[in-house]
């Protein structure tokens, strides 16, 4: 059944101008991050350049996406209750005050606590984005995903630029950047319609929860990917920057320049995204993502030149851009209508958790002493769960025993590992 909120094929100018607006908003949470990471040596050494500025600084870069995790969730119940418009405004102007903010404060403690009002904001716009382009465009979800997500790649590439050569300025030019939300305030109030939910509120009326038919194992699990996949690729943003500079780069320009590499290779893989889960399915999508994570991670963990970093950053984005569509398509396509902003905003939860767990989870006394060690644990993470998922994958194609179709998983066999995981 198609969705209810769908808007009819006949606005095809309405319909273009409301994604491509959507599409820019999409790309403001990438900038949280994307904007300020070539510019963490210059905090460190605007603050007193020692180890605590750098924890300081290496926190002010995260801490968004830890309160995107607490945001995200809030913003889906707020959707599913009151509506897309009123979180979708909201959120736009505290994205543009806060952010634009922490290029005004003086220390470091008082500019993370600015940027937790901005990952707050990026959680509402994330979760509200994504939500309005499957009510909007639910015949074309897929493709229009893999677009979403390639345009966000290109933008994280576009916004680390920017915040390298802005850092060549100041370390506070970066924070300007912010304030490109508030130019979209107007736009969004005049081409992002509430979605008519009338039909869908009568059939929901009439007919039983749908609570019951939740696929729990499946969602599960693709939060569980969110989280640690996030938590791999989020070791570039965190951890690159320092060794780049120990390798002699000292241009925030051309900083910027090599931590948004991948974003390339990421844009073409998204934009392929629909072609390579058709040919692969799901999991053989999902296996690919993490074995180019632990190829492009391998290589930065034994790279010795900026070229060679460059090279497994190109591998990695690769498998980022794949990784984005696969979790929001397999979330979006698995939930009722009804609960869909809560099911996104807890993806965006998990995803979000992942890149703030990122400098804890690479911590000396976890992964070793050395700039390499945070890669090559991600290398040996990627690669085991590569290998897991190829094997669900397998399990999953051998014939167990005669299907016998049921109402709510077609194709699932009552001897199936569990039928929900192997129809993802």
């Amino acid at each position: 059944m198609q969705s209810q909120f769908r808007l009819r094929p006949r606005f095809g100018t309405a319909r273009r101008l409301r994604l491509s607006v959507l599409l820019m908003i999409s790309t403001l949470p990438v900038m949280t991050g994307a904007v300020l990471s070539p510019a963490l040596p210059a905090l460190k050494s605007a603050f007193g350049g020692g180890a605590g500025a750098q924890t300081w600084a290496r926190w002010a870069l995260t801490t968004p996406a830890l309160f995107v995790a607490a945001g995200a969730p809030l913003a889906g119940l707020l959707i599913d209750r009151t509506g897309r418009r009123p979180v979708l405004l909201t959120s736009l102007v505290l994205f543009g005050a806060s952010g634009s903010v922490g290029g005004l404060l003086g220390s470091l403690p008082a500019i993370t606590v600015s940027r937790a009002a901005l990952g707050l904001a990026a959680g509402g716009l994330g979760t509200v984005s994504t939500t309005l382009i499957v009510d909007y465009f639910d015949e074309a979800q897929s493709k229009i995903l893999g677009g979403q997500a390639a345009v966000m790649a290109l933008a994280a590439m576009s916004y680390t630029i920017l915040g390298g050569a802005l850092t060549d300025l100041s370390w506070r030019a970066p924070f300007a950047a912010y304030g490109l939300a508030l130019l979209l305030v107007a736009p969004a109030f005049a081409l992002l319609p509430e979605p008519d939910s009338s039909a869908a509120s009568d059939e929901a009326s009439e007919s039983p929860p749908e609570t019951a038919a939740m696929p729990w194992g499946r969602i599960g699990l693709l939060y569980g990917l969110a989280f640690l996949g996030l938590a791999v690729f989020n070791l570039i943003r965190v951890e690159l920057p320092y060794s780049l500079r120990a390798m002699g780069l000292e241009s925030g320009l051309w900083l910027g320049v090599i931590l948004s590499a991948g974003t390339v290779t990421g844009a073409a893989a998204s934009f392929a995204y629909d072609r390579v889960r058709t040919r692969l399915g799901a999991w053989g999508t999902l296996a690919l993502v993490f074995g180019v994570f632990a190829v492009g991670f391998g290589v930065i963990a034994w790279a010795s030149s900026a070229g060679l970093v460059l090279g497994g950053l190109l591998l990695a984005g690769g498998g980022m851009g794949l990784l984005v569509p696969s979790l929001t398509d397999g979330v979006g396509e698995a939930v009722p209508e009804a609960v869909r902003g809560r099911a996104l905003g807890g993806l965006s939860t998990l995803r979000n958790l992942g890149r703030f767990a990122a400098p804890v989870l690479t911590t000396p006394s976890l992964v070793g002493p050395g700039a390499s060690a945070p890669f090559v644990a991600g290398t040996v993470l990627a690669a085991g769960l590569a290998l897991l998922l190829l094997g669900w994958r397998g399990a999953c194609r051998i014939p167990w025993g005669a299907r016998r179709p049921s109402p709510t998983t077609p194709n699932a066999s009552p001897s199936d590992p569990h039928p929900s995981l192997c129809n993802t």
